[in-house]
């Protein structure tokens, strides 16, 4: 009984790890990405990060929801996540637009700060299962708009 309870420590640690890297690796990438004008290229870029933000919000709130993942993970992955995409919507309602992509701009703005919101509810509510569970289908309803806008 004991050897198995260690197992699923050490592999719920390794599975943090891993995430953990993620969440650098992706912060890194997001770190240069908000500057310029948007024009199409850049839109597409942002609504992929921005959904891909919503996926991995996704991804927490279901863990969170099965009780598999520790309350410091939790707050801290959420806590990040909201931020790149609190981050996404700030510079998306300030950039210059391209001509004729104004209103999906605006439009995938409002979404970051959408999922920046559900995922600041997840930071604090790091252990609320009914919580975690009632925002799995909000983000992903998110990511596949911002799938759309990215088209």
């Amino acid at each position: 009984m004991g050897r198995a309870r260690d197992e699923r420590i050490h592999q719920h640690r390794q599975d943090a790890v891993i995430r953990a890297f993620a969440l650098c690796v992706l912060a890194v990438v997001l770190a240069g990405c908000n500057g310029g004008t948007v024009d199409r290229h850049a839109l597409k870029r942002d609504a992929e990060k921005v959904g891909s933000l919503a996926t991995e919000g996704e991804l927490l709130a279901n863990d969170i929801s099965k009780g598999a993942s520790t309350k410091y993970f939790a707050r801290v992955h959420a806590k990040e996540l909201s931020r790149a995409a609190s981050n996404f919507a700030d510079a998306l309602a300030r950039r210059p637009m391209s001509p004729g992509i104004e209103t999906r701009v605006r439009r995938l703005s409002k979404l970051a700060g959408k999922v920046s919101r559900e995922l600041e509810r997840l930071h604090l509510h790091p252990t609320d299962r009914t919580v975690a569970a009632s925002l799995k289908r909000p983000l992903l309803d998110d990511a596949d708009a911002a799938d759309q806008l990215s088209k």
